[in-house]
Order: C-alpha cells, then sequence, then structure tokens
C-alpha cells in the first residue's frame, strides 16, 4: 500500500544550521576587517614634515616691563618780593665811569666790591639796592643835595634775594629693545654618515631628511629623522649629531633654533 516513504526534517533543525552559519561567517569577516585596519595603520606614514621647517627658528625675546617712574613733587615756588623803596641804596658815594671830570686819587688792583652811585637821588645804607618797580626817581628838583644824596628818606627793610624755582625733571622712558638684525649660523664641520654592510646589501639608497636642534655655542643638541629608508636614518643621525655650527645671532645676541639636514645616499 506504502510503495515509498518521504521523511522530512522539522524545521527547527533548519533554523538552527542557519543561525550557526551566520554567526560563524560574522565572526570571520569581523577578524579580517580588523586585521585590515590595524595593517593600513601600521603601513601609514605618521612622519613629520618639512614644509614648514626652515634652517633658523628664531627665538623672540623676552620682553622686560617698563618701569614706571616714580612722579615728581612739585616744589612749592615762593613768590618774590617786590621791593617798594623808591630810591636806590649805595653803601658808599662812588662816582660812576660816565663822570671823567672826577679824577681818581689812588692807584688799585684789588676788584671793585662797591657798586658806583645810581644817575639822580639815592641813600646811603648798608647795602647795594636798586629797587624794583616804578624806576628811579630823575628829577633833579626834588629833595636832593648837591651830590644827589637824599638826607630826610627813611630807608625800608631789607628784602633777602628767593632763588629762582627749579625746574621740573623730565624722565625719558626708554622703550623694549629693538631688533638690529639676525645672522644665521653656517655649518663649519658636516662630517658624511657611514655607508653601513646591511644597507649596501639590501641596495638602500635615497634622501634622509633628519630634524637638528642647534644650541648657543653651535653644537647640535638633539637629531632626529623625519624621512627616508629606516636603515639609512642610524648613520644620518649619527652624522648630523657630530655637525658643527656658527652661533646663530639675535641683535648680537647667540640664540638656539632648529633646522633640517638632509643626507642623500647613494652607490657609486
Amino acid at each position: 500500500m506504502f510503495d515509498r516513504l518521504i521523511e522530512s526534517e522539522p524545521e527547527t533543525a533548519d533554523f538552527k544550521n542557519r543561525s550557526s552559519y551566520f554567526m560563524v561567517s560574522s565572526v570571520v569577516v569581523g577578524i579580517v576587517f580588523l586585521a585590515a585596519v590595524v595593517a593600513s595603520i601600521y603601513a601609514q606614514d605618521f612622519g613629520l614634515g618639512n614644509g614648514s621647517l626652515e634652517m633658523s627658528e628664531l627665538i623672540a625675546p623676552v620682553e622686560m616691563a617698563a618701569t614706571m617712574p616714580e612722579p615728581v613733587t612739585p616744589r612749592q615756588q615762593t613768590a618774590p618780593v617786590r621791593d617798594n623803596s623808591v630810591l636806590p641804596e649805595r653803601k658808599e658815594n662812588m662816582a660812576t665811569v660816565n663822570e671823567p671830570t672826577i679824577a681818581p686819587t689812588t692807584t688799585s688792583t684789588v676788584a671793585n666790591t662797591v657798586a658806583a652811585r645810581p644817575e639822580g637821588a639815592f641813600t646811603l645804607g648798608k647795602n647795594d639796592i636798586d629797587p624794583i618797580g616804578s624806576g628811579r626817581p630823575t628829577d633833579q628838583n626834588g629833595p636832593t643835595g648837591p651830590t644827589g644824596i637824599v638826607t630826610n628818606v627813611v630807608p625800608k627793610e631789607e628784602v633777602e634775594d628767593v632763588p629762582p624755582p627749579k625746574k621740573d625733571l623730565v624722565v625719558v622712558r626708554q622703550g623694549p629693545p629693538r631688533s638690529i638684525g639676525v645672522v644665521n649660523g653656517r655649518a663649519t664641520h658636516l662630517p658624511k654618515p657611514n655607508y653601513s654592510a646591511a644597507a649596501i646589501a639590501i641596495n638602500a639608497q635615497g634622501k634622509v631628511e633628519v630634524q637638528v636642534t642647534i644650541d648657543e655655542t653651535g653644537r647640535v643638541i638633539s637629531a632626529n629623522a623625519v624621512g627616508g629608508h629606516p636603515v639609512l636614518r642610524g648613520p644620518a643621525e649619527q652624522a648630523a649629531r657630530n655637525a658643527r655650527f656658527s652661533p646663530t645671532l639675535l641683535s648680537n645676541v647667540p640664540v638656539k633654533v632648529t633646522g633640517v639636514i638632509v643626507y642623500n645616499f647613494q652607490r657609486n
């Protein structure tokens, strides 16, 4: 009655086979993707470029803050006292040089310390004083004697001379130091790098760029290769450390600079 018997698998078994297949496929694809990412990172060249590197990189001097000068206290000025005396005063009644009719009685080589009598009326006193005011009287009809000496004038009180006021000092501020130019250092000793046997064996050639830092005396204190074949970088760095330069000057002051030395390795 039953010539053929067909046996079918249940649906649950088919679903389990599919889920395990997708799981294995996902793991394999993830491993391949992760390996590709790691390989691309190691293959990428992260070396420093030399587009912005120059032989001389200046270090600007630190600007010094200008010190403010102390304010000058103005000196109180004293107004000069005006002598209100009407007539000048003399110690002695000595003739002037404008009176040639009176001949001197003696000859002296000592400098004269007494002022000559003025033209017009004057008084005799202890000091030689010329009044500051309306001027000297010249009226010959006034109360004067035959020699111009007034006998009935009461002398005024003496007034001390006031020294002139001192001028305020002008303080000139000095600005920051001005740059007078840059004198770049020159190479005084550039040794050739050693062409190692390993580099010759693998036929390594080409340019190697070495970034160097030069101190104030012209010595190389740091050398790092930023490009070129890996086998040639070591000899290039060693040769750069042995190089010597003249000091770089900024306003006649030695400064520290950075630069790049390029070595070209070629087999003869």
